[in-house]
């Protein structure tokens, strides 16, 4: 029996939602923000103020049409981390950050994605979407690429976003979709464009574990599509690792040099100014695992509350006192590379088991939405789709081992990839019944 058409369902939201949800994705991908205070924030991200905004009057009109039953809502481990978020502010030190920790995540979690999710809700509109996405990509790498021709620190190779660290998290997880795209893309233009924006944001990335975690993510994009494709994609980045040692070598510094040296390199000089070469200090990445397990074990209900990780974890470091750990420099917390945290670590010592077993329902839901996809999928932009958000998933999952990937400027393309896997699983598999 053949797959029944996509019919497009009545929007629960207004067509003008769909429109500035447009707006919204076009310009998520940057770090972008006004400071409430230069040195210390928060920082008020721009795409979120317009988010945040976007979302108050479209769920003001879905009241005043009496339609929030047809809302499809966030799923229930986001409403559980939601509530763990609230309740956490009771064990902050800093309460504000906690307020503001847990507003953010609300609008990301609930608000943003109930937008995405209701707008998204047929195939044009999908198409739509991704194709926003991908011409605001092709500006960041564009600005990326001419950032590494011409910057010398790696550090410095990041487009929008404040480091390479979040911008290298924000393209291991958004080349794997453009890929899955552009392998099943009907017209040839948009499968070259689609392929030469994977192959500059991938020369773009210097944060050495991401660059490891996207190539696997791509191979397994890769090992979706039958013959030539395959073979060809797969040939091409075993010539990029190939080729990174002679070619490329600052990647070949970034993805293999960086990684096996266990001290800190990048922010030497920003630690000890004209010293930095006889400074030894272990990087923070790794070094800051063991606390922040303590952090849990001392906090294993709720935590030290959402925001106040950072603030607790230098009583957690083992000899903190004496500013030594296995005969090397403990790394000053506010000099360390930014961005390098383990999610799932702060996560546990911020919020306690609860929230990280929250945390681990929100990806695990979406990740089985994007697993239904592919038997479903029955056209280009489905497997296109089936093809790229499992593997943009497994990214998310993977990459938040070495840095938090749900901050300002990636967490709506997060939120995005999560609408989209809802979303796409629904329309193709109640086509397939139909």
């Amino acid at each position: 029996m053949s797959a029944a058409p996509l019919r497009k369902p009545s929007a629960p939201l207004p067509d003008w939602a769909f429109y500035a949800a447009l707006v919204i994705i076009f310009l998520s991908p940057s770090q972008l923000a006004y400071p409430i205070t230069k040195k210390d924030g928060p920082f008020i991200g721009y795409a979120d103020v317009l988010a945040g905004l976007v979302c108050l009057v479209a769920f003001v009109a879905v009241l005043v049409r009496r339609n929030w039953g047809d809302l499809a809502p966030a799923p229930l481990a986001a409403w559980a981390l939601l509530v763990l978020l609230a309740l956490s502010v009771s064990q902050a030190v800093h309460p504000q950050s906690a307020v503001i920790e847990t507003i953010q995540w609300g609008l990301y979690l609930i608000a943003v994605y109930m937008l995405f999710a209701n707008v998204l809700t047929d195939r044009r509109r999908i198409r739509i979407a991704l194709l926003a996405l991908a011409a605001s990509t092709t500006l960041v790498v564009v600005w990326a690429f001419w950032q590494y021709l011409r910057e010398s620190d790696p550090a410095q190779v990041c487009a929008g976003f404040t480091n390479r660290n979040t911008y290298s998290a924000f393209l291991a997880v958004v080349l794997p979709l453009l890929l899955g795209g552009a392998l099943h893309a009907s017209r040839r233009a948009q499968r070259l464009w689609w392929l030469v924006v994977v192959a500059l944001g991938l020369v773009t990335m210097l944060s050495g574990p991401l660059i490891w975690i996207t190539i696997l993510a791509l191979a397994l994009v890769a090992f979706t599509v039958p013959g030539v494709r395959r073979w060809a994609t797969l040939a091409v980045l075993a010539g990029f690792v190939a080729a990174m040692p002679w070619a490329l070598p600052r990647n070949y510094e970034a993805a293999v040099t960086e990684q096996l040296n266990p001290y800190e390199s990048v922010v030497l000089h920003a630690l000890f100014g004209q010293e930095s070469k006889s400074a030894v200090v272990v990087k923070k990445r790794w070094l800051e695992w063991a606390p922040a397990l303590r952090m849990l074990s001392a906090n294993p209900v709720l935590g030290v509350g959402a925001g106040n990780y950072q603030a607790n974890i230098g009583q957690y470091y083992e000899g903190s006192q004496s500013g030594a750990l296995t005969g090397a420099t403990l790394p000053n917390v506010k000099k360390s590379e930014p961005d390098s945290n383990n999610l799932y670590l702060v996560i546990a010592g911020s919020l306690g088991f609860c929230g990280l077993a929250a945390l681990l329902g929100v990806l695990g839901y979406f990740w089985r939405c994007s697993r239904r996809l592919l038997p479903a999928a029955h056209d280009r932009l489905g497997r296109g789709l089936a093809a790229g958000l499992p593997a943009a998933m497994l990214a998310l999952v993977v990459g938040n081992l070495f840095t938090a990937m749900f901050v300002r400027g990636l967490s709506l393309v997060l939120i995005l990839l999560f609408a989209l896997a809802y979303v796409a699983s629904k329309l193709w598999l109640e086509a397939k019944s139909g």
